[in-house]
């Protein structure tokens, strides 16, 4: 799913739908399904449409099923790190969660220069609360096949709760880094920014869209910890050259968006499957629900959505095998196919035949999404260059933007180095780095 985080939809609601829907879902899953029994697509492979049908059975052959993915998953990480993450990932309120991440992105305000590196009395009580597990989750972000909880075969009702805690986790770390900065600890300081980073980079290999939304604002946060401690009196020609190092694995562990969109895929097929089963409340929040039935759209919406629901099944295949098709080419190179997919939305609702699904909950996001996935790789390897530049080996030629298909823009100077984030979205200032001597001792 790409246009609504599985933030906004709680578990539970697959059991309030079942309880509220008058009629009986004519389907083979029974009032005892769990979120698991619809990843087996049991309605989806009985559809005779062959724009279904022949999609599924390829999907199948190439192992991207729901059930397929998520075994893909196990297979490829660790399962004894399971219980160490369940140990500093659970445990937490998701309101606590929610609030928690709320009360504290002010402190990462890039319009704010210096903020980010000031403790007060709620970044120490912040501090303080995820000490311990912050603690524990240092072994766990060094381990390169760690297995988080993604729980893709639950899709629409995985419980996302973890990813929040990896947020909050972070952010602690970031704060880690502003105290140790703040008693000139600079070597402790920049561990804990690494170790931020270290976050962002675990979120980044998880096959979820929201992990993957996490893992960028956490880096975009990290940035501007980094650009304060690069200001710092004390910061020392050894410290840059840390962060050059951790910058450098992480783009060198970048993993392929075709993997990330295989698994939205997935999600998506998850979604269908459950409408398809005649649950379309289930897949509402609670407010959506309540709004419609209060208005008396609910029965004729989920009426029309079941009328064309394999037009509309058909829609998403032919748009998803196009974005995963396309996602190992940079973003300025698939741009174009991304659009296409808004425009042949906007036909068929010109021509009355609008795949509500596709439209409104699976597709609608999945540009936005893409341009900002590929804005915050652009940002990372700017960073990254930037900081070789300045530690004395730029590379031979300057690496070209994802996003815009153009080279990186360097400027050397007596002292620094100036690099730039024009044609990135949003308002990125210039990043200043300085060239600074290692220590001899």
């Amino acid at each position: 799913m790409t246009c609504r985080s599985v933030f906004f939809i709680a578990s539970t609601l697959l059991a309030f739908s079942l309880g509220c829907d008058s009629g009986k879902p004519a389907d083979p899953y029974g009032p005892d399904a769990t979120a698991e029994d619809f990843a087996e697509l049991r309605l989806s492979l009985t559809v005779n449409d062959p724009r279904v049908k022949d999609e599924l059975e390829r999907l199948q052959n190439k192992q991207e099923l729901p059930v397929q993915l998520a075994e893909a998953y196990r297979a490829r990480t660790e399962p004894t790190s399971g219980e160490q993450i369940v140990k500093f990932l659970r445990g937490r309120d998701p309101d606590y969660i929610d609030a928690a991440l709320t009360e504290t992105a002010h402190w990462w305000d890039i319009k704010s220069p210096g903020r980010e590196l000031l403790i007060d009395a709620q970044g120490r009580d912040f501090l303080k609360k995820w000490n311990v597990q912050r603690t524990a989750a240092r072994a766990v972000l060094l381990q390169p096949r760690a297995r988080f909880p993604v729980e893709m075969e639950q899709g629409t009702f995985a419980d996302p709760t973890w990813i929040g805690t990896m947020h909050c986790l972070a952010r602690a770390e970031l704060l880690e880094a502003a105290s140790q900065a703040s008693q000139n600890n600079m070597s402790e300081a920049v561990t804990a920014a690494a170790y931020a980073l270290a976050y962002a980079d675990q979120l980044n290999q998880a096959p979820s869209l929201a992990a993957r939304n996490a893992a960028v604002a956490i880096r975009e946060e990290t940035f501007v910890t980094l650009r304060a401690l690069m200001r710092h009196p004390q910061f020392s020609g050894d410290s840059q050259r840390t962060l050059e190092t951790v910058l450098q694995q992480t783009v060198q562990a970048w993993p392929s968006d075709a993997e990330l969109w295989k698994a939205d895929r997935a999600f998506g097929l998850h979604f269908l499957e459950v409408i398809r089963s005649g649950n379309f409340a289930s897949v509402l929040t609670r407010e959506e629900y309540d709004a419609m039935m209060a208005s008396g759209e609910f029965g004729m919406l989920q009426s029309k959505i079941m009328r064309s629901l394999t037009m509309d099944q058909a829609f998403y295949l032919d748009a998803m095998r196009d974005v995963v098709e396309s996602s190992e080419k940079p973003y300025h190179e698939r741009a174009a196919g991304l659009f296409a997919i808004s425009d042949a939305l906007n036909q068929a609702e010109s021509s009355g035949s609008f795949p509500t699904i596709s439209g409104e909950f699976l597709l609608s996001e999945i540009h936005a999404r893409s341009a900002e996935f590929s804005k915050d790789k652009t940002r990372t390897i700017i960073w990254l260059t930037a900081l070789q530049a300045a530690n004395g080996h730029p590379p031979a030629a300057m690496p070209i933007s994802d996003f815009s298909g153009k080279p990186i823009v360097i400027q050397e100077e007596p002292g620094r180095v100036i690099a730039s984030f024009e044609g990135l979205p949003g308002e990125i200032p210039n990043l200043e780095v300085r060239k600074l001597p290692l220590n001899e001792n």
